[in-house]
């Protein structure tokens, strides 16, 4: 038995992902890796990786959340695969979009709309929330310097 049969032999009757030949050849690649790898692997890879980005529940000076119930977790698997910007295609998360937009505006006591419709977009986070906010801000100002 050569040296590369050896290899991948052992590759195959270890269960492990950290044993696993691929796991060393995908590190720092900017490309596809060559062979298929098993989704645990991958998984694996791609997990320890995000450990090295700041941890939620240690960043109290931003907007984060520390703590989420599980039920918003099941929320968000139940719309993961929803393309949020297609109206059309999914009509009543469009409809619970609009709600949460009234809402915010009812926190935020903005003005009272004629149609009953306040406006506003969903955004994955505050920092976008953020700068769309300073946009509609320097639209105003620009509407108002005309």
């Amino acid at each position: 038995m050569d040296k590369k049969q050896v290899t991948d032999l052992r590759s195959e009757l270890l269960d492990s992902r950290f044993g696993a030949k691929s796991i060393s050849t995908i590190a720092e690649s900017k490309r596809f890796p060559l062979h298929e790898m098993r989704d645990d692997v991958a998984f694996q890879i791609i997990n320890d990786e995000l450990y090295l980005d700041g941890n939620a529940r240690q960043n109290l000076a931003t907007f984060c959340q520390t703590w989420d119930d599980e039920n918003v977790h099941k929320l968000m698997d139940l719309s993961i695969n929803k393309n949020w910007i297609d109206k059309e295609e999914y009509p009543q998360s469009a409809a619970i979009d609009l709600r949460c937009v009234n809402m915010v505006a009812d926190l935020w006591h903005a003005p009272a709309p004629k149609n009953g419709q306040a406006v506003g977009t969903n955004t994955i986070g505050s920092s976008e929330a953020c700068m769309l906010g300073g946009m509609a801000m320097k639209w105003r100002w620009r509407k108002r310097m005309e």
